[in-house]
């Protein structure tokens, strides 16, 4: 049967639905658990504080109490001295009086040994914080892109509303951030407290922070443990 107007001959166009992308791009599928990070080395920080201790560099040997004493004397004209150099006439003496015990030394060693093992003890403790941060910062960035991809499933099938998306996007860049922040902070103290040791320490101090800042990169989710 033959209609009384022309059969379309051209495809609709291939119009689809705006689509908000993740953070990272190719997120993965929200089924799939997210793997957990491996633990990272136990950080000790009396066994850093004591390193960092044990290597410092030498402490001064010149902070001694000097004390000097002036003294003028002038020759008395009882001599005939027309025959005695002009230099003898006036002299000025100068004594240095250095104790052999100095209560104001001790003070001030013990103070400035304080401040020191002040500084070192505020390092060890920004780097441990950082370490700790930066750890729940990797674990919660990995929650944040599961639950952006299961929102982005549902923004598909129309159940939420992009908004949703939109607000686990903000936090996956947060917690992205956090990361960069923290890293910068673990650099800043390792430098920190690897320049407090002398020059023959420094690069078995570093190396040795660098292995307690490392972390594991997160094991494989197990092939039973993964949702079709």
């Amino acid at each position: 049967m033959s209609l009384p107007w022309q059969q379309p001959t051209e495809t609709p166009p291939d119009i689809r639905p705006f689509e908000l992308p993740t953070l990272k791009g190719t997120p993965p599928s929200f089924h799939t658990p997210i793997p957990a990070l491996k633990s990272a080395p136990v950080i000790d920080p009396d066994a850093i504080f004591t390193v960092i201790n044990r290597c410092y560099p030498e402490k001064s040997k010149f902070n001694i109490d000097l004390k000097i004493v002036a003294g003028v004397r002038s020759n008395v004209d009882q001599y005939d001295r027309s025959d005695w150099p002009e230099i003898t006439d006036h002299y000025i003496g100068l004594v240095g009086e250095m104790p052999l015990y100095s209560s104001t030394e001790q003070s001030r060693e013990r103070e400035w040994e304080h401040k020191r093992r002040v500084s070192v003890a505020q390092s060890v403790a920004r780097f441990a914080e950082a370490l700790a941060n930066r750890n729940h910062a990797y674990r919660e960035i990995g929650l944040y892109l599961a639950l952006e991809a299961r929102s982005q499933a549902r923004v598909k099938q129309g159940i939420a509303n992009i908004t949703e998306q939109v607000g686990y996007l903000e936090k996956v860049a947060a917690a992205q951030r956090d990361i960069l922040k923290f890293e910068a902070q673990i650099v800043e103290q390792r430098l920190a407290l690897s320049s407090m040791c002398d020059n023959q320490r420094i690069d078995q101090v570093n190396r040795y922070l660098q292995r307690l800042a490392y972390l594991p990169p997160p094991s494989p989710p197990h092939p039973t443990e993964a949702r079709p």
